[in-house]
């Protein structure tokens, strides 16, 4: 229930702990809008989040982002005991004029799907798509995301609350079983 990844890299410094169990979160990027978005989603996931990071964010966000996306996919991934979880989830979030649908599978194999498109806020639309994509791949999930609306913030607030919600769906344990044919979920 509780996992741990340690990324170090020329670029970036980055620990994460994600507890199933104990809702402490505590979030430090260096990135005030990737720091607000990780305890969005740490508020309506209900998952406890520890992160620090320290990038090279006078080149540019994307390897913070990038690394930090990798390092909590990784520490979620060993956090999540599948024996006995939901292991489906989804969600409608709407947010002002925007809307996000999201559908998880914990399947183990990681996956991003997206229909729509983020522009820029104060971080490029196009980091917060990279940002889920590596998240799934390191965490074996399985994501399907649709966002609609006008207001980027809006749009990308609602996509991370919509990814809590359906994990949160996911994650609840049902039984003792492994949701699957196979017998085994990774």
């Amino acid at each position: 229930m509780r996992g741990k990844c340690i990324r170090k890299t020329k670029e970036v410094s980055v620990e994460v702990e994600v507890n199933l169990r104990e809702r402490e979160i505590e979030i430090d990027t260096g990135i005030g809008f990737l720091d607000h978005m990780l305890e969005t989603f740490a508020i309506h996931s209900g998952i406890g989040l520890k992160i620090k990071a320290k990038g090279d964010l006078n080149v540019d966000e994307h390897h913070t982002i990038e690394d930090v996306a990798i390092a909590l996919g990784r520490a979620f991934n060993e956090a999540v005991e599948k024996k006995g979880i939901n292991r489906f989830g989804d969600a409608i979030i709407p947010m002002d004029e925007s809307v996000a649908i999201c559908g998880v599978d914990l399947s183990g194999r990681g996956v991003f799907t997206f229909e729509g498109e983020f522009g820029d806020t104060t971080i490029k639309g196009e980091n917060i798509v990279h940002f889920f994509d590596s998240f799934c791949r390191n965490s074996g999930i399985n994501v399907y995301l649709k966002v609609k609306g006008f207001n980027s913030h809006h749009k990308i607030e609602a996509s991370f609350k919509a990814l809590a919600k359906a994990l949160k769906e996911a994650l609840q344990k049902v039984d003792d079983n492994v949701r699957s044919a196979k017998g085994l979920l990774e």
